[in-house]
C-alpha cells in the first residue's frame, strides 16, 4: 500500500522553478528570478527587454511538460524505488543524454543509473529505467518514444511510438526518428531545385477545410506533423512553434569562447534542416498570411489549444537559415499526400461515399446496358401503339360510321 500519491505520482506538482530549470538544462537560459517566483517582473515594468518575455512564449510548452510527468507512474514492488523521484533527477538525466549524445541506449542507462544514484538504488526495474528515459526523450524532442518491446500503454490508445533501441545512440534516435524522402518544393520556391513541384497556395488550412473537409487537430507528438487520417477526415498539425524557435536559436548561439557550432550540437535535440522545414510548413503552407486561413489559426490557438506563438511567427528567425528556395524533404510526402486529397477528396458523408460507389467503372457497363434495356422497351412500346393506331384508322375505313 502506498503512503500517499506523491509516491504513486512523484512528477506531479511542478513549480515555476522547475520551469525555469527545465529551459536551463534545454537551451542554456532561464527566466529571471521573478518569473520563477511568481512576481511582477521588475525589468518588464520598467520596459526593458527580460528572460522571461521568452518563458511565457512557452506556456503550451510547460503544459506539455506537465502533463508528460503527471503521468509518470513508476513501477514499484517490495524494496524498489522510482527511477525518477523528483523534476531535478529527470533533468539530470536530460543533461546527461545531452552530454553524451553519441553513445547507446544500454550504455546511458547502466552508465546513469550507476553513477547517478545512490547504492540504495539496487532495487530499480529495468522497465523503469527505460520509462525514465522515455520521459526524458520526450521532453527533449517532443517525439513520443519507446524502448523495445516496451509501449507503455501507448499502443492501447492507438498511439505508435518511435523505437528507441538498445544499440541506438540518442544522436541516432533524433536523426532517424523522422526520416527524409523524396523533396517536393512549391513554384514560387522551385528556381534551379530538382524536385516535385506544387502550385503555390495549394495546401492552406482554408482550402483543407472547404475543400478536402478536413478537421485539423493539434498534435504533441512532432512524428505526427502533417498525418492525414482518410477515415476519420483528420489532418493532425504539430503546432508548438515556441519550442522549435527555442531550438534554432540554440543553433544560431554566437559564444565568444570556444567553437559557437560544437556549442550549438550539445544544445539542440533535433536536426535543424528538420526544426526549418517544419516552421515553413506551418508559416508558409498551412497557415499562410491571407485572412480565412489566420483566422482559422486564430480560432484552433482558442479552441484547440494550439501555441499562440503561431500567431507571431517571425519569419526572419530561420529564413535566414535557409533562404527562400525551400525543398521538403521530411514533410514532403505526406505534403503531396495533402495535396492529393485536396485534388480527389475522400468522400464524406452518407450521399457523397453512395455517389461515390455508384460512380465507380464497374457500373459504366450497368447504366449503360440499363440504358439500352429501356431504349428497347420504349421501342417495342412505340411500335405497339403505332399498330394500334393503324388498325383503329382501318376499323373506321371498314366500318364508316352513318
Amino acid at each position: 500500500m502506498f503512503s500517499s500519491l506523491d509516491s504513486i505520482y512523484p512528477l506531479a506538482k511542478v513549480s515555476r522553478e522547475d520551469l525555469a530549470n527545465l529551459c536551463d538544462v534545454l537551451w542554456n537560459w532561464r527566466p529571471c528570478t521573478d518569473w520563477a517566483m511568481e512576481r511582477t517582473c521588475q525589468k518588464r515594468a520598467e520596459s526593458i527587454p527580460c528572460s522571461c518575455q521568452r518563458a511565457e512564449t512557452l506556456t503550451t510548452f510547460f503544459d506539455f511538460y506537465r502533463e508528460t510527468t503527471a503521468f509518470y507512474v513508476p513501477e514499484l514492488t517490495y524494496n524498489s524505488i522510482p527511477a525518477l523521484r523528483t523534476h531535478e533527477d529527470l533533468r539530470g538525466m536530460i543533461q546527461f543524454i545531452k552530454n553524451n549524445p553519441d553513445d547507446t541506449r544500454l550504455e546511458l542507462t547502466q552508465h546513469y543509473f550507476s553513477h547517478h544514484t545512490t547504492s540504495s538504488s539496487k532495487g530499480l526495474l529495468s522497465n523503469d529505467q527505460n520509462r525514465a528515459f522515455n520521459v526524458a526523450a520526450r521532453i527533449m524532442t517532443m517525439l513520443t518514444c519507446s524502448a523495445e518491446g516496451q509501449s507503455d500503454g501507448l499502443l492501447e490508445t492507438g498511439s505508435q511510438p518511435t523505437p528507441w533501441r538498445s544499440d541506438q545512440s540518442f544522436n541516432q534516435f533524433s536523426n532517424s526518428a523522422i526520416p527524409r524522402q523524396n523533396p517536393i518544393s512549391f513554384e514560387s520556391y522551385a528556381s534551379g531545385c530538382p524536385s516535385i513541384t506544387l502550385p503555390p497556395a495549394s495546401i492552406t488550412a482554408k482550402r483543407l477545410k472547404k475543400l478536402a473537409k478536413l478537421k485539423i487537430t493539434s498534435t504533441n507528438d512532432l512524428r505526427n506533423h502533417l498525418l492525414l487520417d482518410e477515415k476519420d477526415g483528420t489532418v493532425a498539425i504539430y503546432h508548438h512553434t515556441s519550442v522549435l524557435k527555442q531550438h534554432l536559436r540554440a543553433y544560431q548561439y554566437d559564444g565568444t569562447q570556444g567553437n559557437p557550432d560544437q556549442i550549438a550540437d550539445q544544445n539542440v535535440s533535433l536536426p535543424k534542416e528538420l526544426i526549418v522545414e517544419t516552421l515553413n510548413t506551418l508559416k508558409y503552407v498551412i497557415f499562410p498570411i491571407e485572412p480565412e486561413s489566420q483566422s482559422i489559426l486564430r480560432s484552433l490557438v482558442a479552441r484547440e489549444r494550439f501555441d499562440p506563438d503561431n500567431c507571431r511567427l517571425d519569419a526572419s528567425t530561420w529564413k535566414a537559415v535557409e533562404g527562400d528556395n525551400i525543398r521538403y524533404e521530411y514533410w514532403g510526402t505526406r505534403l503531396l499526400r495533402l495535396y492529393d486529397e485536396l485534388e480527389n477528396p475522400t468522400p464524406r458523408g452518407f450521399l457523397e461515399s453512395w455517389l461515390e460507389r455508384k460512380s465507380g467503372a464497374r457500373y459504366v457497363m450497368l447504366v449503360t446496358l440499363a440504358g439500352v434495356v429501356i431504349a428497347i422497351l420504349l421501342g417495342v412500346l412505340g411500335l405497339a401503339v403505332g399498330i394500334l393506331q393503324v388498325w383503329i384508322s382501318w376499323q373506321q375505313w371498314q366500318h364508316p360510321v352513318a
